[in-house]
């Protein structure tokens, strides 16, 4: 029977996460090392999405993968109920069960409503940090917003994000491509997996929510 680590990954993940103090910068390093340290999550995520003049609303459960597959299953509206993507490590090309579901491009760049999951997680882990406040007076939210580098504020395509402090939890993204909002997602449910460690270092995941 093998001898887990999951207690101490979580609590060295979460003992991060709660190191910010008062400086909003300091807890934005914590977040992003937790998501650059995480081996994947599951979440359900309600995304708004306006293409031209056209907005579509849908719900995914996520199931994200550092190593393989990320799985993107649609559960509503009933009439996409049940189709699936399946976005590869470093690829943005989707494969689907069942109907094909092309929303088109967001951005200009290939991002659509469903690799923008995948995308804000990227963004999580190692966007560059353009800014970071505090999304409420107790500080238990952090919003941070990424860029290019290279990019003016409002040029490009721009992510914001607002995180739980307590436990980096992703609670909901907005999308902006040249100073136009164009995808929101409310996340739900977001829970870290991590690998789980034994003895002889071998590993699987755990969850770490």
């Amino acid at each position: 029977m093998r001898r887990l680590l999951t207690c101490v990954l979580m609590i060295t993940l979460l003992t991060a996460c709660a190191a910010g103090g008062e400086d909003p910068e300091v807890a934005a390093g914590a977040i992003q090392d937790a998501y650059r340290a995480m081996e994947g999550c599951t979440a359900t995520v309600a995304l708004t999405a306006e293409i031209g003049t056209k907005v579509y609303t849908f719900t995914l459960e996520a199931d994200c993968h550092r190593e393989g597959d990320t799985v993107l299953t649609v559960t509503a509206p009933e009439l996409l109920a049940g189709i699936t993507a399946r976005v590869r490590p470093q690829e943005t090309v989707l494969e689907y069960d069942g109907a094909g579901l092309s929303l088109g491009d967001l951005d200009g760049q290939g991002l659509t409503p469903l690799n923008a999951v995948p995308a804000i997680l990227y963004e999580a882990a190692r966007g560059y940090t353009a800014d970071c406040v505090w999304a409420d007076p107790d500080r238990t939210q952090l919003t941070i917003t990424t860029r290019d580098p290279a990019a003016a504020a409002g040029a490009g395509t721009e992510y914001r994000m607002r995180f739980r402090r307590s436990d980096c939890a992703l609670l909901q993204a907005e999308i902006s491509a040249g100073g136009v909002q164009v995808l929101t997602a409310d996340v739900q449910n977001f829970t870290f997996t991590q690998a789980e460690v034994d003895q002889n270092g071998n590993g699987d995941h755990a969850d770490l929510g």
